[in-house]
């Protein structure tokens, strides 16, 4: 019996695929010159594109800075020069400039001179995704700096266009970064003079209501007030005991004086008189008698015995007294009663001082009692006045910065503006060497499908190879 034939895969060395390569070297011709052909027709038909170039110097403004809308609190810290480029980029590539770059220039100015029959709203579209397919947006990292472009076949064209997305983007970034919270801070405003119109009026309802005039001075007045009082309680209560002290010790030496005292007294002194009368004598009789004479000595003896007499003490008395009221007793029940009186007037105005301490008491723990109702009162117009303050402010300079950033004062300024290019760009080069690449590839390609997917065996080493086998003799194939 004969044995089963087996299919055996061909194995090619290098020189077999180069050979068998040569051998489809015609299709490979054919194919790579049609696509050269092909590839170049399109290439050629191509036409060169101008870019137009600008730049823009984003600086950070008050519009990165946050800012509590109320309240003063702390400000944050402004974001770097990279992260407000890379903000400002993004606008400038939003739809929204684009669309409007198309509608301030026309539909048909995307058109190419070709008037499309679709839709407004399809040509609009139309235009949007030609302006996105020729501008270009470029941030440098750590820069401020934003480089842009637009590339079209027209070089009026280029420069029309991105000068129009320059203005575009500054009016639009306008509006985006307008503040509209004027209107707001405005109506909060309002809201709060109206709170602070009741505030007004409950706070005068409550003074009026409380015969109070203004709180703080009645309180500073009335507290001066009761210390002034209460000093000149303390004054006059000592001047009272004083005065009572006085009274009872003029009372008290009162009592020890007598009322009525002798005014004049008359004294008998006739002895007295006796012995200068004798003496008188007694000089009358030395005038005519010796001194030892007898009527010199009895008249010398009655003034000794005389002497004698008024030696006694007894010889002198009170002939007539006459009595009277004491002038010391006087003055003192003067100054008594005077003393009385003081003591007297004293007792009613402390009497009277203490009616006002008392009063003032009262009023003071009257207005204690109304100090937490009027702190609140006026703890609300204080608030509401400073918030109508703050709100003013900031309302002033909203519309401040509404009007300045309408007058084109933003922190974005145009370096350099597009002018038309002078050279164009073609990719004819590149892109005929590309389509060379594609061609012979292609042609590569096929050539080795045809070497791979070929039936047999081709050459008498690629025989030998697969079967491991010599080939002892080749010879030509027969037409059946």
């Amino acid at each position: 019996m004969r044995p089963p034939l087996a299919s055996a895969r061909p194995r090619y060395g290098v020189i077999d695929v180069v050979a068998l390569l040569f051998r489809e070297l015609v299709l490979m011709t054919v194919i790579f010159v049609v696509i050269v052909a092909v590839g170049a027709v399109a290439v050629l038909s191509m036409k060169k594109t101008y870019t137009a170039g600008a730049s823009l110097f984003v600086g950070v403004g008050q519009e990165y800075v946050y800012q509590p809308r109320v309240g003063m609190g702390e400000r944050a810290m402004p974001p770097s020069a990279s992260e407000v480029a890379q903000s400002e980029a993004a606008i400038l590539n939003s739809l929204e400039v684009k669309r409007r770059v198309v509608r301030a220039l026309g539909v048909e100015s995307f058109q190419d001179g070709k008037p499309s029959s679709e839709s407004p709203a399809r040509q609009e579209a139309a235009a949007i995704r030609s302006v996105a397919t020729g501008l270009g947006v470029e941030v440098t990292p750590l820069s401020p700096v934003v480089g842009l472009s637009y590339k079209s076949a027209d070089p009026a064209k280029s420069a029309r266009v991105l000068n129009t997305v320059i203005d575009q983007y500054l009016t639009y970034r306008r509006e985006v970064f307008q503040d509209r919270a004027t209107s707001a801070i405005r109506t909060q405003r309002q809201t709060f003079e109206q709170e602070l119109a009741d505030a007004d009026r409950a706070y005068e309802e409550f003074l009026r209501s409380n015969d109070i005039g203004d709180f703080a001075t009645a309180k500073a007045s009335l507290t001066g007030s009761y210390q002034t009082v209460f000093a000149e309680r303390m004054a006059v209560q000592a001047q009272l005991r004083q005065a009572a002290q006085r009274l009872a010790t003029l009372a008290a030496q009162q009592a020890r004086t007598p009322a009525e005292v002798a005014l004049h007294q008359d004294l008998n002194v006739a002895a007295q008189d006796l012995i200068l009368q004798l003496r008188t004598e007694r000089e009358s009789l030395l005038a005519r008698y010796q001194p030892d004479a007898q009527p010199v000595r009895e008249i010398e003896g009655r003034i000794a015995q005389l002497q004698a007499y008024v030696g006694t003490g007894t010889a002198v008395g009170a002939k007539e007294v006459r009595t009277g009221p004491n002038p010391v007793w006087i003055e003192l029940e003067t100054t008594r009663i005077n003393a009385q009186a003081e003591r007297d007037a004293l007792a009613a105005r402390l009497a009277v001082l203490d009616r006002q301490v008392a009063d003032l008491t009262t009023r003071q723990a009257r207005l204690t009692e109304l100090e937490s109702r009027n702190s609140t009162l006026a703890g609300n117009r204080e608030v509401l006045t400073a918030s109508i303050r703050e709100f003013q402010q900031r309302e002033t300079q909203s519309r401040a910065d509404n009007e300045l950033v309408k007058a084109g004062a933003d922190n974005v300024t145009v370096i350099e503006r597009a002018q038309p290019p002078s050279k164009g760009k073609s990719l004819r080069f590149p892109l005929m060497v590309a389509v060379l690449a594609f061609a012979g590839f292609t042609a590569l390609c096929v050539g080795l499908l045809r070497v791979f997917l070929r039936r047999g065996f081709a050459m008498p080493l690629t025989l030998s190879r697969t079967l491991q086998a010599p080939v002892l003799a080749v010879a030509p194939a027969k037409g059946v």
